[in-house]
């Protein structure tokens, strides 16, 4: 009975150990009843672990990971923190203004600025994370048990971490009501630890921050799946925009290494440069309606080159942008032009200048964050390619977002596309229509797997996930299905293999250091002999010839 954990199990992640003068100074303010004090702290701090637990679920910015802040609705905290004493003295408040609390406020989030409140824990207060792992504990282990045991940690935790995930979860739930909640993925449990063991003890080329990040994740979906024989339960959040999200930790927003790791052996199908594409399906609606008579091929030359060879694209743009003494990496030089054009094509602004928002928060423009040497952002936006690419796409969504003031001007009036102060949105009246079409067409791509039979392990947005590879027949009838039912011929489907993280299988190890010992053994006891045999032989042949003489 896991609802019967819920308040009698510490979060096993959380755990936040307080100044015992703090306790000591509630006790001395309210004596009686007996532990009056002591069970309404303890209620504090269990809420308050459950808070910074949602915030590391959900993911901390790296400004907030580098200054040790998290997102608290503070409100929350103030209401469901317990009570103290004859006159139900909110504990929040006797912390506050006994200058012992727990969490200090480093801004204050409101209902009109739509931000949730940060905060950095005091000094009368220290976390840990039970869910973090010392490298330690796992270079000194000897068998495959002890990783087991480790990792798999007790029942009682994990069934207590469960109940907070799935606070609303019902053993009796039919598969519908199941899966009208929640999106299931296998889990590839020794993949997954495996990956666990190698980014605690051997991974180089990652922050200690992003590092701690992924290890808690991975061991969250771990813990999960020892409570469903290896499942995962990602709950659905769908969004207004067309896609569908899920809450928390999911196949969605960890890393493509977490990603490999928890899914293990399988093919990866995504759509190949798919919001270019999308945006492609309307270049001939957009010649007829603005350049009647012209030549696709003469309009959108650099859009298609991009699609059709994007490897001659990019070396093109790639030499004009980077010389040869730039100190970006050659092999991230391509992945940064790729995140370059991603962003043109949802509407990233064309200068070097940020702005500050209505928070107060200053936001540099996208380009800016990822070509970061001003020489070379400078480069890239001159490049002869890049300005054609542009234009193109310029093009392409001003004719889109004209047709839907002409044709769907009720779409305007959504909440979702436009600004705070209520204006209507440009790039998110094209994200809104992408993203309904990206859903569109990849609800396509499920329904003609299912009819060959293959059903996916996962789907993350333009991507799509199968156990084993499509044969050519399989991926040509689903591309045609693609093509045929939006009437957009760009849309193409790539495929990557993924491969688990294999066992380290300590056991097998060990048993053949035991049997290269026994053999080193076998041969010094050989050596020894040989040598002792040679030494009684060359006493008896001494002793007979000395008889002889």
């Amino acid at each position: 009975n896991s609802s019967a954990l819920r308040w009698n199990v510490r979060i096993p992640m959380i755990k936040l150990t307080v100044d015992p003068q703090v306790l000591a100074a509630l006790q001395a303010d309210f004596p009686k009843p007996a532990n009056s004090a002591r069970r309404a702290l303890d209620k504090y701090v269990q809420r308050l672990e459950k808070m910074l637990f949602q915030a590391f679920l959900f993911g901390l910015t790296p400004r907030q990971r580098k200054f040790k802040l998290y997102p608290l609705a503070l409100s929350t905290l103030w209401e469901q923190g317990g009570q103290v004493g004859p006159k139900r003295v909110r504990v929040h408040k006797w912390l506050v203004d006994n200058d012992v609390p727990l969490i200090q406020t480093v801004a204050l989030g409101t209902n009109i600025s739509g931000l949730i409140s940060e905060v950095k824990l005091s000094p009368w207060v220290k976390l840990s994370n039970t869910l973090d792992i010392a490298p330690s504990k796992l270079t000194a282990v000897t068998s495959d048990a002890e990783i087991d045991a480790y990792l798999d940690g007790d029942q009682a935790s994990n069934l207590a971490l469960f109940s907070l995930l799935y606070p609303d979860f019902q053993s009796h739930w039919t598969a519908a009501e199941l899966y009208a909640r929640f999106d299931r993925i296998d889990v590839d449990v020794k993949s997954l630890k495996s990956y666990i063991v190698w980014l605690s003890t051997e991974a180089k080329l990652i922050s200690a921050a992003k590092k701690a990040h992924a290890i808690r994740q991975a061991r969250l979906i771990l813990s999960v799946s020892r409570v469903l024989g290896g499942a995962y339960l990602q709950r659905k959040k769908p969004s207004e925009f067309g896609r569908m999200y899920y809450e928390g930790v999911s196949v969605q927003n960890v890393s493509k290494e977490l990603r490999r790791a928890l899914l293990g052996n399988c093919w990866e199908y995504d759509i190949r440069s798919s919001v270019i594409a999308w945006k492609m399906g309307y270049a001939r609606s957009y010649l007829t309606s603005c350049e009647p008579g012209a030549e696709l091929r003469r309009v959108f030359s650099a859009t298609l080159t991009y699609l059709e060879d994007k490897a001659d694209f990019m070396t093109t743009v790639r030499h004009y942008v980077f010389d040869k003494d730039s100190a970006t990496p050659k092999d991230l030089q391509n992945k940064l032009l790729k995140q370059a054009f991603t962003a043109i094509s949802f509407g990233a602004r064309q200068t070097s200048h940020g702005w500050q928002d209505a928070s107060g928060g200053w936001n540099n423009p996208a380009l800016v964050t990822i070509l970061k040497n001003p020489d070379e952002r400078q480069r890239f936006m001159d490049d002869a390619t890049v300005k054609a690419f542009v234009r193109e796409q310029n093009n392409l969504d001003t004719f889109l977002f004209n047709q839907v003031k002409a044709n769907w001007p009720q779409l305007l009036s959504l909440t979702c596309v436009q600004t705070d102060k209520g204006q209507v949105s440009k790039s998110k009246v094209l994200a809104y229509l992408y993203q309904h079409g990206e859903t569109e067409v990849m609800n396509i791509v499920r329904k003609a797997a299912a009819q060959q039979g293959r059903a996916p392990i996962a789907n993350v947005h333009d991507a799509i996930f199968f156990k084993r590879k499509l044969s050519m027949d399989a991926k040509s009838e689903i591309e045609w299905q693609m093509r045929e039912q939006t009437g957009n011929p760009y849309w193409h489907l790539t495929a990557t293999e993924l491969k688990r993280y294999e066992p380290r299988h300590f056991d097998e190890r060990q048993e053949e250091l035991a049997h290269r010992w026994r053999i080193e053994k076998e041969q010094e006891q050989a050596q020894f002999y040989m040598a002792k045999l040679a030494a009684i032989g060359g006493h008896s042949w001494a002793a007979t010839s000395n008889t002889d003489a």
